[in-house]
């Protein structure tokens, strides 16, 4: 008879299997990611999710994988009441015990995430949470809702360092908190350098004749990019501000790489400011975006701050964005203030326009700040990074769980 959580001899010389809930979606972004652990000789990955974010606008969506990946993605089914969710079959997989781990996506207000938990307790399943843990400091009911729904798994998967120094200050176990960072590139998809020294090479070739045949050059204008989708949270019209207190004639171009709800306001606010913008619309291939990131002399991230800071600097280009802002996500901490990018304070556009131009008025520390930031992702934020800390991450608390079991059978 075979004891419920517990491998057979010959089980235990195959890699664990595991139920993995991809966290948030299965998009384009999380493509790399997913193919190393369907890869992986590590671990027998078994992948759910849902296809793409279908409860947002279509302005608003994300684009998905490739159709060759979804078809290796069990597609993820809920049930929703406003915020509260119930992803359907998890608390059965976990009862029966076809896994050996169990990654669930880390949101307090599934369900069914709570429930499939309580199974885990009740069967000896390893359950796992995977998510931002804490973006920022929590109190009251909230902290102490996150700390019960916490308490039930057996480990947490988040993607910075602060969330596990804020969940250790709340009393969580350090030993239950890994940090798996996040990635949205393969170590072959990144920049091997930072952008070029002059971004603007290309830009000559409009330049007037008469200034070839020696007339002055005007002095070259700055070009900054922002990527991210165009929505209220965002609140691009802080750049726009920031622009509009600098001389007209030293007001850097701007790249704008995104859609939402927010674009034709936006767009006509950049006029208003008498900024020269170039909106583009949402852009996923990375030669197209290559292209884009080396006209760039920096990156800027208005608002909360995500995946827009890993895809600079995985470009090669430095970052610039708001130092504090609730609602940045993990992401953030690779925006090291005069190593990788610059700080400006939340919402403030003078201190973005300080900030700005004391970088476009030093290429050779923007050149320094994309070198150290490329050295960064290699480091934390490549796919393989991020597969290679889930894998251990998950071994690991795979064998704290067994741990006791193997204690008492002696």
């Amino acid at each position: 008879m075979r004891v419920p959580g517990r491998r057979t001899s010959r089980e235990q010389d195959s890699p664990p299997k595991v139920f993995l809930v991809v966290q948030p979606t299965v998009s384009h972004y999380r493509e790399p990611l997913l193919r190393r652990l369907l890869a992986s000789t590590r671990l027998d990955v078994d992948l759910v999710g849902r296809y793409r974010n279908s409860e947002g606008t279509a302005a608003d969506r994300i684009q998905s994988a490739s159709e060759e990946l979804l078809a290796q993605v069990t597609p993820l089914r809920f049930l929703s009441w406003g915020e509260l969710w119930w992803e359907r079959g998890q608390v059965r997989d976990v009862l029966s015990g076809r896994h050996d781990v169990y990654v669930l996506a880390g949101r307090i207000y599934t369900l069914s995430a709570w429930a499939a938990m309580l199974a885990g307790r009740l069967t000896g399943r390893t359950v796992l949470l995977w998510g931002h843990g804490w973006k920022r400091p929590e109190a009251g009911l909230k902290r102490r809702l996150r700390l019960a729904f916490y308490a039930l798994c057996d480990g947490l998967l988040v993607y910075g360092d602060r969330a596990r120094e804020l969940g250790v200050s709340y009393g969580v176990p350090a030993e239950k908190i890994a940090v798996v960072y996040n990635s949205i590139y393969a170590e072959d998809q990144i920049a091997a350098a930072p952008a070029d020294a002059d971004p603007h090479a290309a830009d000559q070739q409009d330049a007037d004749p008469q200034d070839a045949a020696g007339a002055p050059e005007a002095p070259r204008r700055p070009t900054l990019i922002y990527s991210s989708r165009l929505t209220t949270r965002h609140r691009l019209d802080t750049l726009a501000e920031a622009l509009e207190l600098m001389p007209a004639a030293a007001r850097p171009r701007v790249l704008v790489v995104g859609d939402g709800v927010e674009r034709p306001r936006l767009e006509r606010r950049f006029v208003e400011a008498g900024v020269d913008a170039e909106f583009l619309g949402a852009v996923y291939d990375l030669p197209t975006l290559r292209q884009l990131y080396a006209r760039a002399d920096a990156a800027v991230s208005i608002g909360g701050a995500g995946l827009n800071v890993t895809q600079a600097l995985s470009l090669g280009v430095p970052v610039v964005a708001e130092d504090g802002n609730p609602d940045s996500s993990p992401e953030i901490e690779a925006v090291i203030d005069g190593e990788t990018g610059r700080l400006y304070r939340s919402g403030d556009p003078e201190s973005l326009r300080q900030v700005l131009q004391e970088l476009v008025d030093d290429p050779a520390g923007l050149r320094r700040m994309g070198a150290r930031g490329l050295e960064i992702i290699r480091d934390r934020y490549t796919a393989e990074r991020h597969a290679e800390a889930m894998e251990a991450a998950i071994l690991a608390f795979l064998d704290a769980r067994r741990a006791p079991r193997k204690a008492g059978s002696r």
